[in-house]
């Protein structure tokens, strides 16, 4: 690089970083404190967005979904979203063999689908983590998971835009029941459909619940079923994780 493409390069992140001189940053000059005015304007949308803007939102995510072979469907309840589960359930064939099984994540939302009763009259067994400490329970669970054919979730927001469910790994919420299974079902609320990537970063950065919790361990951002062309060139679906992915949104 010339003198002269250097200082022009230097002098052109000074420019994006809004800096006028050579000064040495400090922490509070790297790291912002409060939120600006266009976080608390995205804060204050997603706060006051009202039932029609979600279901404009829900449409949005239906489009975004169909292009990533991701499907998005509406229910009233939870009876409603059980029972489509169990259809899914009873129809589709396991991809290893002919015994099925079921992982769910340990959440509130997931429970209050009162799934166990319904699975296991069709003689589908559903397993939750028992949060048990230590390696031996956890690979013991990784493999219900393994030779699971559908894992059941919810997600922390699910991004319209780009049709991206983002999942925090947390106790009883391990990350390999939307990863190991052939299937993927996720159940979210409708106001935990948002619109774009910055609006989850805002919430994630200054939502005061979310400041509280932080960041755990991990943070999932799925958008569709595993998909991977690198092999032959052709699309193929659940190389590298589930090949079919379902989100009901509960009204």
């Amino acid at each position: 690089m010339t003198e002269t493409a250097q200082t022009e390069f230097i002098s052109n992140v000074k420019k994006a970083l809004k800096r006028k001189d050579s000064s040495e940053l400090t922490i509070e000059d790297l790291i912002q404190r409060v939120p600006d005015s266009a976080d608390l304007k995205r804060l204050e949308k997603i706060k006051e967005r009202d039932n029609k803007m979600r279901l404009s939102l829900f449409n949005q995510l239906v489009e975004t979904g169909r292009l990533l072979n991701m499907v998005v469907i509406m229910e009233d309840d939870a009876i409603s979203a059980a029972a489509s589960i169990l259809r899914i359930a009873k129809e589709k064939q396991s991809e290893w063999g002919d015994k099925k099984s079921v992982v769910a994540w340990d959440h509130p939302l997931v429970r209050s689908l009162n799934l166990s009763a319904s699975l296991q009259a069709h003689d589908i067994p559903i397993y939750y983590p028992d949060n048990k400490s230590g390696a031996r329970w956890q690979k013991e669970f990784t493999n219900r998971a393994t030779n699971s054919f559908i894992g059941i979730t919810t997600a922390d927001y699910c991004v319209a835009t780009t049709a991206t469910l983002t999942m925090k790994t947390r106790v009883g919420q391990p990350r390999c029941v939307s990863l190991l299974p052939s299937i993927h079902i996720a159940v979210i609320k409708l106001e935990q459909i948002l619109f774009d990537l910055k609006e989850l970063y805002t919430l994630l950065k200054w939502d005061p619940d979310e400041q509280a919790e932080g960041l755990t361990d991990c943070m999932t951002f799925i958008s569709g079923p595993s998909k991977t062309a690198d092999i032959e060139a052709t699309l193929v679906h659940g190389a590298h994780g589930p090949r079919e992915l379902f989100l009901f949104v509960l009204k």
